[in-house]
């Protein structure tokens, strides 16, 4: 059974301790976090971009609360420790922890620069606990099924992807941290990251980027779009952004082209993925496999879920090791490949990437 501290009960700690509820091998047994009412388990202030499930009262039995990370640290029943506190807060949170001994798992990004992920890799190096960072697109079913389709060539080589992340202003986070580009690194580094992180995932390190941006309501670059150089016959653009009004919908969607098909994810149009060849369209579900006329829909987990169900069962096993799906210093290469787009559209040149 693992044991959890969690720090940082905004939309993603909440989302992240209803996950945890339901695991029958990890349980939650503290919370920190610098507001009196979070840390106690008040929840009933709605918060987030999407849809979620946590109780107005979090039932406090057999649950500790603590002011700060360094008295959580202090607890020795703690395990894991996992980190969704404000971005600019996360490099500092996960050296304590793991200079303390526990297991870590830290929400997005890994730092606000690669300058920081550096650091946070030299404390990794020398723990003798596991680090992941969530990168929990890395675990979305549709993505996985996607990425499946790339790699195995099941439809031909891929010719072009794009990826679209799109969002209203985020005006939810605790004290609107979001707001401030200095904290949250902007649309950029807190929504598009999670295109340049699975298209690294899926492609590896481009030859080049060349990105153009705009200013938004974090004062930082809040819409991007970017092109990703891998060489000839291959088209890489990635947009993402949060500058959109406030009835906007958020959205996020795949199209892939392929030799032989054209795959297509869009999530408002539901959770299947559809195939277009030249003789017409099929339709896959959320897991890669051809639907069937009838077929049930089986559930859908969220990448939340699966990430997190992956790295319990992993301290579960009482091994330390690189991670297969999420390593530290893939991770890592993200963040650096963020910085690459934000000196693109500062100069407005392109940027070879070293």
């Amino acid at each position: 059974m693992v044991k959890v501290g969690q720090i940082g009960m905004g939309f993603m700690g909440r989302t992240h301790f209803g996950i945890y509820e339901k695991l029958p091998n990890a349980r939650v047994v503290a919370f920190a976090d610098q507001d009196s009412k979070r840390r106690a388990g008040a929840w009933a202030d709605p918060i987030g971009n999407m849809p979620a499930d946590w109780p107005a009262q979090v039932d406090m039995t057999d649950r500790k609360s603590y002011a700060s990370l360094d008295e959580m640290l202090a607890d020795p029943e703690i395990d894991l420790v996992d980190i969704t506190l404000p971005t600019y807060l996360h490099a500092e949170a996960v050296i304590k922890a793991l200079k303390a001994g526990k297991h870590v798992l830290s929400e997005k990004p890994m730092g606000l620069n690669a300058a920081e992920c550096k650091k946070v890799l030299d404390a990794y190096k020398k723990a003798k606990t596991n680090y992941m960072v969530a990168q929990c697109i890395r675990f979305w079913p549709q993505y996985v099924a996607i990425k499946d389709m790339i790699t195995t060539k099941k439809f031909g080589k891929l010719r072009s992807l794009a990826l679209k992340r799109l969002a209203n202003p985020p005006m939810y986070s605790s004290g609107n941290w979001l707001m401030d580009a200095k904290k949250s690194g902007g649309a950029l580094l807190d929504l598009h990251v999670h295109d340049i992180d699975y298209a690294n995932f899926l492609l590896g390190k481009p030859k080049a980027i060349y990105a153009k941006g705009t200013t938004g309501p974090s004062k930082g670059i809040d819409h991007i779009e970017a092109l990703w150089d891998y060489g000839q016959n291959l088209i890489v653009s990635i947009e993402g952004g949060w500058c959109f009004q406030n009835a906007w919908s958020f959205e996020m969607a795949v199209l892939a082209r392929c030799d032989k098909a054209t795959i297509k994810w869009v999530m408002s149009e539901g959770n299947d993925i559809k195939v277009i060849t030249d003789d017409g369209v099929k339709m896959y579900d959320a897991f890669g496999k051809e639907k069937v006329a009838g077929q049930q829909a089986a559930p859908v987990p969220t990448g939340w879920q699966e990430e997190i169900k992956y790295y319990v069962n992993k301290i579960n096993s009482r091994k330390k090791g690189k991670e297969k799906i999420c390593s530290p210093e893939s991770t890592a290469l993200s963040i650096a490949l963020a910085d690459a787009e934000v000196k693109s559209v500062t100069s407005g040149k392109i940027v070879t990437v070293k």
